[in-house]
């Protein structure tokens, strides 16, 4: 899991890292470039295993946040563009031993 950082600072992410948006958690599929972010968010995530669904999330100063749009994006299983993503959320969390 990617530590949050400070109050103001967005932590830093990558494609493939495991995040919480509130209580939800997610696996960042993209980071936005800084041009697309006051559109777009700060990256696109997917999240929920059972029917992986892809939603933008923004830093909010304290947490991740899904960005407010009337929809929660596409479904992302049989986009191979998402796979990776897809495959680390249904992997599940790591254990540490």
């Amino acid at each position: 899991m990617i530590e949050t950082g400070s109050m103001s600072e967005r932590p830093r992410i990558n494609p493939g890292d495991r995040i919480k948006a509130g209580k939800i958690d997610c696996v960042v599929a993209f980071v936005h470039p800084p041009y697309l972010v006051a559109f777009s968010g700060d990256a696109e995530m997917v999240f929920n295993p059972s029917k992986p669904t892809t939603h933008d999330v923004e830093w909010n100063g304290r947490e991740w946040v899904f960005c407010k749009r009337p929809d929660y994006g596409d479904y992302a299983e049989d986009k191979s563009r998402y796979s990776f993503a897809v495959s680390i959320l249904r992997a599940g969390p790591k254990r540490r031993d």
